[in-house]
């Protein structure tokens, strides 16, 4: 057996496991390339629209952009935006958008979305705002708008995107892109819905370490009634790929 990648199927979920951290980074960095590739040729051929990007924060991704970096990629056909920000200056160090420039997209040459904050705007205005950037940037059916692939992470809580365990912002089912408050004294977070995320054509998930091995055993094999967040990725009709390191996979029981 090839040890860098297992593929298997729980349930809904479509995992791939590879060996470690930076096998992860590049098996990411290989699928992600090969889905924009093929996607900006079909766009190119039909309407000339740019694909749609969303990438993910958090500390997995960075690894998989520094390799993103070094691939070659059509970014000029690419239309990238933040699945989920938090509402601070866009060169705050928690900034997601900030994150990413830094890592890839601010050299790549890649049309990239940032969440408009201001001083003086609310952070529900600024989700407003922004989910009419997405709505013009990205292409649509008569149900509405279509990603056409979402980054995203897992939390050590379950949480993916800015969607946290309790928070309003899980049952909201008439907008694309919202403004959530995590924690009292925290900064606001601004988030893709699910509605949006299960109109994707692909959702890639990048789950490392071992302190997330509890959590995505729970999301890949729920027990309880209530299911995790990052499990309710898998409730739409896009399909889901959850990549991840061994050692995130340890509670999965795998052979």
């Amino acid at each position: 057996m090839d040890r860098t990648q297992q593929h298997i199927t729980i349930g809904p979920a479509d995992v791939r496991v590879f060996e470690d951290g930076a096998a992860l980074a590049a098996g990411a960095a290989a699928m992600i390339t090969s889905f924009i590739r093929q996607e900006v040729t079909k766009a190119r051929e039909a309407d000339g629209r740019l694909v749609s990007v969303a990438m993910a924060g958090g500390s997995t991704p960075v690894a998989t952009y520094g390799r993103l970096a070094t691939m070659d990629i059509p970014w000029s056909g690419v239309c990238a935006w933040v699945g989920d920000e938090r509402y601070v200056p866009p060169d705050h160090e928690d900034s997601n958008g900030a994150m990413i420039g830094r890592s890839l997209l601010d050299r790549a040459g890649a049309r990239f979305l940032r969440v408009p904050w201001a001083a003086d705007r609310p952070a529900h205005e600024a989700a407003a705002l922004y989910e009419a950037d997405l709505l013009a940037s990205m292409g649509e059916d008569a149900r509405g708008p279509r990603p056409d692939l979402i980054l995203a992470g897992m939390g050590g809580d379950g949480h993916t995107l800015s969607l946290f365990p309790g928070s309003e912002a899980l049952d909201i089912t008439d907008r694309w892109y919202v403004a959530t408050e995590v924690a009292a004294g925290q900064p606001w977070r601004l988030t893709a819905t699910y509605p949006l995320a299960h109109r994707a054509t692909a959702v890639y998930v990048l789950v490392s370490g071992e302190s997330k091995a509890p959590t995505l055993a729970k999301v890949l094999r729920p027990t309880g009634d209530q299911p995790l967040p990052a499990r309710r990725l898998m409730e739409g009709a896009a399909p889901v790929s959850w990549l991840v390191d061994r050692a995130a996979a340890a509670g999965l029981d795998l052979p």
